[in-house]
């Protein structure tokens, strides 16, 4: 699906390119990409094994959708997930959790392969790409109220194994 096209200084930078015909090109709405990115995530996972692949492209389009769903003023999937545990950490600890421990954990992988983080090798588990497939599921389900094949495909799958 084609959207309107993008401001001024985005067009400005890509016209500095040569020979590219802006008429021709599909432009895409943030969300657009994101559902893309999600639903090729899923298919990695699923039919290449490709965890490595799924965490990067899952991880993408968990934080796209999850700044959409902040934007209409919603709590994104991994807000809500750190609010429950510092309340948790509030009723059964009787302790002050810092924010930010919690989403470095659920983050990590996402951090591990998106960026260079000194430290030692990793082993990419599929856990790891399930955790932001949900996410970002999660996070169109808030946004639009809906899911894609994909991802009812990938449901399926998981309650499957």
């Amino acid at each position: 699906m084609a959207c309107t096209r993008p401001s001024l200084p985005v067009i400005a930078a890509l016209v500095t390119m040569k020979y590219i015909d802006l008429d021709s090109l599909p432009w895409y709405t943030k969300q657009q990409l994101a559902e893309h990115q999600l639903d090729r995530a899923i298919r990695l996972l699923l039919d290449e094994k490709d965890a490595i692949s799924a965490v990067t492209l899952a991880g993408a389009a968990e934080e796209i959708l999850g700044k959409l769903v902040e934007l209409q003023g919603g709590t994104h999937s991994l807000k809500g997930f750190i609010d429950e545990c510092l309340a948790l950490g509030r009723l059964r600890q009787d302790e002050e959790w810092s924010p930010k421990s919690f989403a470095d954990i659920a983050n990590y992988f996402r951090n591990e392969l998106k960026h260079y983080v000194q430290g030692s090798d990793i082993a990419v588990t599929p856990e790891a790409a399930c955790d932001l497939i949900e996410r970002a599921a999660e996070n169109l389900w808030l946004l639009s109220g809906r899911d894609s094949e994909q991802v009812r495909r990938y449901l399926s799958w998981r309650h499957a194994t």
